[in-house]
C-alpha cells in the first residue's frame, strides 16, 4: 500500500473523471493498468505513473451519462453558469467569463463563485486560460435542457452585451455600414482593462451569438439590418486575416438576416458588400458553385458598374474550370458595355493596326507623365483593370487573338483614367507584341 502523499494527485484525477462512482473507479484504474499508464517499476519497487499523462485523461461516456443525469439537481447558480458556458460550445476563454461578470443574466455572485465546485464535480475543468466541459455529452445536454425560446434569448442577450464592448453596439445601429466599420477598427477592445480578448475576436464571438439566436428570433426589420451589418464586419475581419471559411459563414448569415429585404434602397450597399464578400471568400476556398451563385446574385440585381467585382470573380471561376472561351466571351461583352473600343474581328491586320495606334498614343507620354498619372486612378478604374486582368489570363491560356486587342484598349484606358499596378500586364503585353 502506497503512502497518501504519492497517490493523492492520482486519486484526485480519478475521482473527477469517475464522479466518485465505485464501479467507474475500478474500471478506470483497470484500464490505466492495461494500457500501461500505471505500471510496476522494478527500480522504485512500486507502481509508477506519469502524472501529466494522467491529468490528460478524458471523461468516459458512461461517467458523462451519470453526470448528465444529475444536472437538474445542481444549485441554480451552478446551472446558470453552465448554461451560459454551453452557449459558446465545448470551451470558453476565462477572460470572456470575466467580461460577462456584469452581464445581467450571469449567475449571482459571478462565475468564479461556482467554477471551483463544478471542477470538483468533474463537469468542467480549467486548462490554462480555457474553461472546458469534460465531455461533449455534458455540454450537449446542458445546452439541450434550455428551452428553445430561452436559449435564443440567452444567445441574443450575450451577443448584444459583448457587441456593446465593441463599436458593434448601439452606436453603430443608426450609422452607415462604412462608418461603423471605421469605428470598429478605431475601437481597440484589447486596450480595455476588462479583457485581454482582442477586438476582432470579440466581434466574431458577439456576432456568432446573434447568429445562434437566428434571424427568425428578431421581428424588427431594423434589427435584421443591424445584425446583417454585424455579420459583414465579422466577415470582413475574418477575410482580412485570411480565414475565408469563417468569413463565408458570416457573409451567409448576413444575407440570411436580409432575406426579406434584399436589394432595397436602404439595404442595397450592405447587400452588395455581403454578396461580394461571399463570392470572394468562395473564390479563395475554390468553391466554384458558390462563386457563381453569389456573383450572379449581384449581376442580376445591380447596375453594370456595381457588378464589376462579381464579373471578374465569375470570369475567374469559369477559367478555373477550364472554360476559357466562355470566360473570354463574357469578358469581351462586359468591356464593350463599358465602351471599350474592342474591334469586331481579330484578324492579324486588325491586331497590328490596333497595336500601332496604341504605340503612337503611348509615345505621346514620357516616363514622368506616366508615373504621375498613377494619382488619377479611382475605385471604378481599379475594378475595371482587375476585370481586364482576369480576361487577359483566360486569353493567355488559349492563345486567344483577343489578348493584344484587350491589352491595347486597356493601355489607352489607363492613360486616360489613371494607371494602377493592374495596368502593368497590359503594358507588358503590348510591348511584347
Amino acid at each position: 500500500r502506497l503512502p497518501r502523499r504519492l497517490v493523492s494527485e492520482l486519486a484526485d484525477v480519478v475521482h473527477k473523471r469517475t464522479h466518485g462512482h465505485a464501479l467507474f473507479v475500478v474500471q478506470l484504474l483497470n484500464s490505466l493498468v492495461s494500457d500501461l499508464t500505471i505500471s510496476y517499476s522494478p527500480l522504485l519497487h512500486r507502481f509508477y505513473w506519469d502524472q501529466d499523462n494522467v491529468c490528460t485523461l478524458n471523461t468516459a461516456d458512461n461517467v458523462a451519462s451519470l453526470i448528465v443525469s444529475n444536472l437538474t439537481s445542481l444549485p441554480i447558480g451552478e446551472l446558470q453558469c453552465l448554461r451560459i458556458i454551453s452557449c459558446f460550445g465545448m470551451q470558453v476563454h476565462i477572460d470572456l467569463l470575466e467580461l460577462l461578470e456584469v452581464f445581467k443574466m450571469a449567475p449571482q455572485g459571478g462565475f468564479g463563485l461556482y467554477l471551483r465546485n463544478l471542477c470538483d464535480q468533474g463537469i468542467i475543468e480549467v486548462i490554462s486560460t480555457l474553461v472546458v466541459f469534460t465531455h461533449d455529452l455534458i455540454q450537449e445536454q446542458v445546452y439541450k435542457i434550455i428551452p428553445l425560446k430561452e436559449r435564443q434569448q440567452l444567445h441574443c442577450e450575450i451577443g448584444i452585451f459583448l457587441g456593446s464592448k465593441t463599436s458593434l453596439g448601439a452606436s453603430s445601429e443608426h450609422k452607415p455600414i462604412d462608418a461603423a466599420m471605421d469605428q470598429l477598427y478605431l475601437s481597440d477592445v484589447s486596450d480595455n482593462e476588462e479583457t485581454h480578448i482582442d477586438a476582432s475576436s470579440l466581434v466574431a464571438i458577439a456576432t456568432s451569438q446573434i447568429n445562434h439566436a437566428g434571424p427568425e428570433f428578431f421581428s424588427d426589420r431594423s434589427q435584421h439590418i443591424r445584425f446583417a451589418s454585424w455579420n459583414f464586419c465579422a466577415g470582413k475581419n475574418a477575410a482580412d486575416h485570411s480565414s475565408f471559411r469563417a468569413a463565408l459563414h458570416f457573409y451567409k448569415n448576413g444575407i440570411a438576416f436580409l432575406s426579406h429585404d434584399l436589394w432595397l434602397e436602404d439595404t442595397y450597399e450592405l447587400c452588395l458588400k455581403l454578396y461580394e464578400g461571399a463570392a470572394f471568400s468562395s473564390s479563395a476556398l475554390g468553391e466554384n458553385s458558390q462563386i457563381v451563385m453569389y456573383a450572379n446574385g449581384i449581376i442580376n440585381n445591380v447596375n453594370l458598374e456595381d457588378s464589376l467585382v462579381a464579373q471578374s470573380l465569375l470570369i475567374g471561376s469559369s477559367s478555373v474550370l477550364g472554360k476559357y472561351t466562355e470566360s473570354v466571351a463574357r469578358g469581351i461583352a462586359v468591356l464593350r458595355q463599358l465602351k471599350f473600343d474592342i474591334p469586331a474581328t481579330q484578324t492579324p491586320v486588325v491586331v497590328m493596326q490596333t497595336i500601332e495606334r496604341t504605340e503612337r498614343e503611348a509615345s505621346m507620354y514620357n516616363f514622368s507623365q506616366i508615373a504621375n498619372n498613377q494619382k488619377r486612378g479611382d475605385t471604378k478604374t481599379r475594378k475595371i483593370l482587375k476585370l481586364v486582368e482576369s480576361i487577359a489570363a483566360a486569353c493567355y491560356q488559349i492563345a486567344s487573338p483577343w489578348l493584344p486587342l484587350v491589352a491595347c484598349e486597356t493601355v489607352r484606358y489607363s492613360l486616360q483614367n489613371g494607371i494602377h499596378a493592374e495596368s502593368a500586364s497590359s503594358f507588358g503585353i503590348v510591348a511584347f507584341f
